[in-house]
């Protein structure tokens, strides 16, 4: 008798085990090859998926790449564009790079350039280490445009470019 009451015991515990028995659909052993095949199925296709495009670059110069540098002068007061009128056709690029004595940029401000559509949108960036620079790509239509250091600007560091 008591060979069968074991038995019995024995047969409901592999029941339990082989059906399940918690309440997220696995089984008080932790073996539940239904839940387990599941997963696998489903992050098969993410980890085939192909990896996220990078971000796209800005456009690239079809033309002629003309370099104008940022020179400090008075121990860091001020500065000059060199050259401080440039000459440069639509597609072109042009390249302020510093000396890295101080902090530079280079703005082609609204307010200067009054009416004028598609700026460049450099103010942002400043220029701090020596050969460090900013490409900017025209994209501007033929006219005169006004750049300027924002700050060396009341020290005079302005520049004239002319789009052809």
């Amino acid at each position: 008798m008591m060979k069968m009451i074991r038995l019995s015991l024995l047969g409901a515990v592999a029941m339990l085990a082989a059906c399940g028995g918690d309440k997220n659909g696995g089984n008080a052993g932790g073996t539940d090859t239904t839940a387990a095949a599941a997963p696998a199925v489903e992050t098969a296709p993410a980890a085939a998926a192909p990896a996220a495009a990078p971000a796209a670059a800005p456009a690239a110069a079809s033309g002629n790449v003309v370099e104008v540098h940022m020179v400090t002068a008075a121990n860091g007061a001020t500065g000059t564009f060199e050259p401080a009128s440039v000459t440069v056709k639509k597609g072109d690029t042009v390249r302020f790079i510093t000396d890295g004595k101080t902090v530079h940029n280079v703005d082609f401000a609204a307010a200067l350039n009054p009416g004028k559509a598609n700026l460049p949108q450099t103010a942002a960036t400043y220029l701090t280490t020596p050969n460090q620079s900013e490409d900017v790509v025209i994209g501007m239509d033929p006219g005169t445009y006004q750049f300027q250091c924002d700050p060396h600007v009341a020290m005079g560091m302005k520049g004239t470019l002319t789009v052809q």
